[in-house]
């Protein structure tokens, strides 16, 4: 499975959801989803908007973690 590892980052950078949201122009349920490590589909365009904002590549909030076993 592949996560968006925005967690860390946000904390790291102490920013606010509210802000994260208006500046990249993503809604602040998507935000929280992320922040809460919930799923969410997003295109890759999505992801870049995040990383760019973060001043980041886009490998740095892309996490790979293996599908648990049922």
């Amino acid at each position: 499975m592949i996560i968006i590892n925005l967690y860390n980052v946000k904390w790291k950078r102490k920013y606010s959801r509210k802000e994260i949201s208006e500046k990249t122009g993503l809604s602040p349920a998507t935000i929280t989803k992320l922040t809460k490590d919930e799923h969410v589909d997003m295109k890759l365009s999505t992801v870049e908007k995040i990383a760019k904002f973060f001043g980041c590549n886009v490998k740095d909030i892309i996490m790979e973690i293996p599908d648990e076993k049922i």
